[in-house]
């Protein structure tokens, strides 16, 4: 016992400890690949200085002193402390490593129920045997709903119906006694049928993963060549993985070597061509069948091709402005937000719940809508501005937690980590350009999920379209242009 104790005391195991942290720790950082090299000699010749000295302070001397006697207890104290830093930084950097692994992901979440009337006798999936289910055939995944549903009720009609309302109007009218519904379309349902939630309820449901990744190889170097990433803003406030609508849609066209972008925004209620269902509808119902079917609709929209997404629920605005301590954002107006928030003409410093107020405000704004995009371009680039400078790293906890469960993209954790990489290496400032699609507003029917109901929609203006496209165009060859 006294062999082992006075080993694990003895300053070269204490200081040998404190060594292989050390090692770890740079090997750590390395891996993760977001620190410049030079950054990462300095921290490894910083280590290895700090562990030397500890060494020469915690050795211990022939001189019989007091004070020389104390020196070495003092030094295998501090290595200790030394050692339980450097394990706390290894495994912040872990954590942080698996967070961001997290927020990487090629798959939707789309969740089917079957959906009954209140006062009908059916309580499960069982009690459907022999009846009557109603569906719309264009779902994600719905016919391995139906197979699921097949396994717990071994015979049961079914009545193939295209959109929202014929599927409803099936359950309400008697023509069907359940409807096999994607989650997704609920907030839809609700605006064609103000009273479903209370006149329903769910007997059963199933929950699939949908494949959505958009390029099955990408041959591009994204430090060389400039790329589109899709920004698809959700109106759902359970998971940033299932479907949903798309109601903020954003195209960023990033030149890393110039350090520009280009921020195209796209009306939700754009009148455009679902790609999945060849029907025209608002561009926001292309989310309710998954964010491939929304990327796919965007590129034959403005002929582009998006080599990336991301996917962000409101929750996720709130919580990474807050993670970054505010962003700076110029109000040209006067106006008081949802929240009751003062917003004043000028530069204001807003928390996430006021920079999600000013996102989402267009009341009070004439142009309505195309403000309200323009709102939006302004905070994107803000976080983006906040997300390039030093506070990428002095708010990288925080920035981690914030995205927990918030923020999806199929972007490879390397790509991240190299654009991260350069742009600590460079500290370049970076260059926005915003434009948006326009268009007329016009009430009107024929819509692809709603065809019978009488809704707003924007039909995009054709000049405006062209134009919109070649700037992209002009992005990614390194053109130099001034959006109007």
């Amino acid at each position: 016992m006294k062999k082992i104790l006075n080993f694990i005391t003895d300053h070269r195991f204490i200081i040998g400890i404190q060594a292989v942290l050390s090692i770890i720790l740079v090997v750590s950082i390395a891996l993760v690949n977001i620190l410049p090299m030079r950054f990462l000699i300095v921290i490894g010749a910083f280590l290895a200085i700090l562990t030397l000295l500890m060494y020469l302070f915690a050795k211990s001397s022939s001189i019989e002193s007091r004070n020389v006697q104390i020196r070495p207890l003092i030094g295998k104290i501090i290595s200790v402390v030394i050692s339980i830093f450097l394990l706390v930084c290894c495994v912040f950097i872990q954590t942080g490593k698996a967070a961001v692994n997290q927020v990487t992901s090629e798959y939707d979440y789309v969740t089917y129920s079957l959906v009954v009337k209140k006062e009908s006798p059916y309580y499960k999936a069982e009690d459907i045997l022999n009846k009557t289910v109603a569906y719309n055939p264009n779902g994600t995944k719905i016919n391995k709903a139906l197979d699921k549903l097949s396994k717990k009720v071994s015979s049961y009609g079914i009545s193939e119906l295209y959109g929202v309302e014929a599927v409803v109007d099936a359950l309400y009218n008697k023509q069907a006694d359940a409807i096999l519904m994607n989650e997704g379309s609920r907030t839809l349902v609700n605006e064609y049928k103000e009273s479903f939630n209370k006149d329903t309820r769910v007997i059963w449901n199933c929950k699939f993963k949908s494949y959505n990744k958009i390029k099955e190889e990408k041959t591009l170097d994204i430090l060389k060549d400039p790329f589109c990433v899709y920004i698809s803003g959700i109106d759902s406030r359970g998971s940033v993985q299932e479907v949903s609508r798309s109601d903020v849609n954003i195209l960023m066209t990033i030149n890393v070597p110039a350090h520009q972008v280009l921020v195209t925004s796209i009306p939700r209620d754009a009148w455009v061509t679902l790609v999945d269902a060849k029907a025209k509808d608002k561009l926001t119902h292309s989310g309710l069948t998954g964010t491939q079917n929304t990327v796919k609709t965007v590129e034959k929209f403005l002929d582009v091709d998006i080599s990336y997404y991301a996917r962000v629920n409101f929750e996720s605005l709130v919580k990474v402005v807050d993670a970054l301590g505010g962003i700076d954002v110029y109000s040209d107006k006067n106006l008081e937000a949802w929240t009751g928030q003062p917003i004043k003409e000028g530069w204001n410093h807003m928390n996430g719940q006021m920079a999600l107020s000013f996102s989402r405000e267009r009341h009070a704004y004439t142009s309505g809508d195309r403000h309200r995009a323009q709102n939006q371009q302004d905070v994107l680039q803000a976080i983006i501005k906040k997300m390039a400078s030093p506070a990428i790293i002095t708010h990288y906890t925080d920035i981690l937690n914030a995205i927990d469960g918030t923020f999806v993209t199929d972007m490879p954790m390397n790509e991240m980590a190299r654009v991260a990489n350069d742009q600590l290496n460079t500290g370049a400032e970076w260059s926005f350009q915003k434009s948006m699609v326009s268009g007329s507003g016009k009430m009107m029917k024929g819509g692809y999920y709603m065809p019978n109901t009488n809704l707003y929609y924007m039909i995009p203006d054709e000049n405006s379209v062209k134009q919109n496209k070649e700037y992209i165009k002009k992005m990614l060859k390194g053109e130099s242009f001034t959006a109007q």
